[in-house]
């Protein structure tokens, strides 16, 4: 008999895991992973963009938190789109914006655009 706590732990990873996926666009149907692709780089975009300008006026951590701030707008639009999928809900996409976020605040102080993110 497993622990009641180590159930939820696992079942919590697997969502995770399952959600990461999810965030890669390897799971999600073809008509929507193309719109989640595109909001995805419609953010990347204005995350770039905003950091560019921001980075030539302050110093870089202050430029990336700047440029976060400036693209919430398209990030939600992302997120919106994440949780739309039949696969995961909008608390799942709640739960994982914080590790979202840090990703691309750590792609923009990374300075390799190419990168992907």
């Amino acid at each position: 008999m497993t622990h009641p706590i180590l159930t939820t732990i696992c079942a919590a990873r697997q969502r995770l895991a399952f959600l990461v996926v999810l965030l890669t666009g390897l799971s999600i149907g073809p008509a929507v992973a193309s719109d989640v692709a595109e909001l995805h780089s419609s953010w990347r975009g204005c995350l770039h963009r905003s950091f560019g300008f921001q980075v030539a006026l302050t110093s870089r951590t202050l430029a990336a938190d700047t440029a976060l701030r400036a693209c919430r707008h398209s990030e939600d639009a992302y997120l919106v789109a994440l949780a739309t999928s039949p696969l995961v809900d909008g608390d799942d996409v709640a739960r994982v914006r914080p590790a979202v976020l840090q990703r691309a605040r750590g792609w923009l102080l990374s300075g390799r655009a190419s990168r992907p993110l």
